[in-house]
């Protein structure tokens, strides 16, 4: 694990994940069925609250063994649902055959159960996938999950980078938030190299994450009752009323209308022209960090484009000219140094319409379940997983 933020694996996170029991509770869907496109029946969707205090009497070695045993997470994170969905990769049994990076267009546009049923409908075996796409993610936050996939006994087959229009920008949300976590602690180390993002102090919390298990889980004061209950560390997780993230990571919100789509892009229009998609060297550095990781552990990585909605797409293209061809650009210009092979996609087809979106920017269930449908059309997609798989 060589390159800007090179990672050490502490001995705390190998003594935990090595000491990880298979057989734990399946509340909330450790072993989740991914060859169902809806939601499973060992997907509870527990309500959780994130960033209580700990404030219960419990001793180190009580978070140590509960976290040995999948009753807590490795390490809060920085966000519950993210947090969540590494819980459920650690305890997928089967382990996934491909997993998924990116943002939350693909964490909401590319349905893991679907694209799991297709996969294995060309092999002619079954195929597992699993969606570790996060919100607000870009490369930073992608090369954090890295980290953690090859950090796991079983490890995936095939990786799939999403790419959206703002992948190649910096991430900022990992230097403010991500970077700083226990979670990003215990997974990527406390020798980093000193920056504005980064100095002293960082370190300093950052040890003590990974020495003192009640400082490690001073805001897990929620997960750590839950874990005195008895209960696995959630695998999937309420967001709220229709909202959902099941055991396979895919994210889950309700679909509108492609009327409503094009007026919630109408009124995002409204607001000014948001710029053309920008390539900044740190997202190549870290997308290629990522991939070289991967594939130093063996792991395939090929990647996507996914676009926004037609609708929207066909106002940005109005305001700016050449705005597809510049989203597209900015995805060769992360994919082309790193040799990882792209698989453009313009935009959907014309399966697109009523109730396949969220909005004009991201998709609903249903559309996710086309667009993997429309991936594996895509060609020489299937192929080139399917080598992957055979590797």
């Amino acid at each position: 694990m060589t390159g800007p933020r090179a990672a050490f694996l502490g001995t705390a996170l190998i003594l935990l994940l090595s000491a990880c029991e298979s057989g734990a509770a399946e509340e909330d869907g450790p072993g989740a069925d991914y060859g169902a496109s809806s939601s499973t029946d060992e997907d509870s969707f527990p309500t959780v609250t994130f960033n209580q205090a700990l404030t219960q009497d419990v001793t180190p070695e009580q978070l140590e063994d509960w976290t040995a045993r999948d009753l807590l997470p490795l390490a809060p994170a920085h966000g519950g649902a993210f947090e969540t969905m590494t819980n459920a990769l650690r305890v997928a049994d089967p382990a996934p055959d491909v997993i998924i990076f990116g943002d939350s267009m693909t964490q909401q546009g590319l349905d893991p159960a679907e694209l799991g049923n297709l996969l294995s409908e060309a092999a002619g075996e079954e195929v597992t996938a699993f969606n570790g796409a996060s919100s607000r993610a870009r490369w930073g936050m992608n090369l954090l999950l890295a980290h953690y996939v090859v950090s796991l006994e079983d490890l995936a087959s095939v990786a799939l980078m999403g790419i959206s229009t703002r992948a190649a920008e910096d991430d900022d949300f990992y230097t403010s938030e991500g970077a700083k976590s226990p979670f990003s602690s215990l997974v990527e180390g406390c020798e980093r190299p000193g920056s504005e993002d980064w100095g002293e102090a960082d370190t300093a919390r950052c040890e003590r994450d990974v020495a003192d298990p009640l400082f490690r889980f001073r805001t897990g004061g929620d997960q750590v009752v839950r874990a005195q209950e008895g209960q696995p560390a959630q695998t999937s997780l309420r967001i709220k009323e229709g909202s959902q993230l099941r055991s396979d990571g895919f994210m889950i919100h309700p679909g509108v209308s492609a009327a409503e789509a094009r007026q919630i892009s109408d009124t995002r229009m409204e607001r000014g022209f948001p710029g053309f998609p920008t390539v900044h060297d740190e997202a190549v550095a870290d997308f290629g960090e990522a991939a070289e990781l991967l594939r130093g552990h063996g792991v395939t990585v090929l990647a996507f484009e996914i676009p926004y909605t037609p609708v929207h797409q066909a106002n940005l293209e109005e305001a700016g000219r050449d705005y597809d061809a510049r989203r597209q650009d900015a995805a060769q210009a992360l994919t082309t140094p790193h040799e990882v092979p792209l698989f453009a996609v313009d935009e959907f087809g014309d399966w697109w319409g009523d109730g396949d979106s969220r909005d004009a920017i991201h998709l609903a269930p249903q559309g996710a379940a086309k667009f993997a449908r429309q991936l594996t059309e895509t060609p020489g997609f299937l192929e080139e997983v399917q080598a992957g798989l055979a590797d």
